[in-house]
């Protein structure tokens, strides 16, 4: 009885976790490889990849994502005793969680960050900001941190380009927002 009621708790959560992929007609070698896509391609510029101070992140990021790999793969009935959850639902929301801290994390390796121009309140001067994205508890990117980089025309030369001084250091601080916004989230990154 024991055995036969864990095969069907298996079986739902491995349909309930993998049930919007069979609607839209996706086999579980489809899911595999698009799961496997998102965990290996970090989208990583070389600049960062070879930053000798994103070394300890990048070993945390593979950690996050060895342990994805280890419930995603392991069997549902293995991970549900390890996690003590019998619920497919909280599986699912248990992939979604590391899914998001996965897709956080590596923006606060390499931020995604946009400069916008702004005009004081009387529009009589032009400033500069540079604004970066998070993602949201739904998995969407939502533009969340800025840094102002000042007027716009002290920080921008006559070409278009901006000062690098001032864009390096608002990038520093946008790092420092995106590590602190993550820590408050999930803890101290160890």
């Amino acid at each position: 009885m024991v055995s036969t009621l864990s095969v069907i708790v298996s079986i739902m959560a491995k349909t309930a976790f993998f049930f919007p992929s069979i609607i839209l007609g996706e086999s579980q070698d489809d899911h595999d490889r698009r799961t496997e896509d998102f965990l290996s391609n970090d989208g990583f510029a070389n600049e960062t990849l070879n930053d000798s101070g994103n070394s300890h992140y990048l070993k945390v990021l593979n950690r996050y994502k060895e342990d994805y790999r280890k419930n995603y793969y392991d069997q549902v009935q293995q991970l549900a005793e390890r996690m003590l959850v019998n619920n497919f639902n909280e599986i699912d929301r248990i992939f979604r969680y590391n899914r998001i801290q996965i897709m956080r994390f590596r923006l606060v390796i390499e931020p995604n960050t946009i400069i916008s121009i702004n005009k004081t309140h009387n529009r009589e001067q032009k400033y500069s900001v540079m604004r970066a994205y998070w993602i949201d508890d739904s998995g969407k990117k939502i533009l969340k941190l800025n840094v102002n980089l000042g007027n716009t025309e002290k920080v921008m030369f006559k070409n278009g380009e901006y000062d690098r001084n001032v864009i390096l250091s608002a990038e520093k601080d946008i790092k420092l927002k995106l590590k602190a916004l993550y820590e408050e989230t999930y803890g101290i990154i160890s």
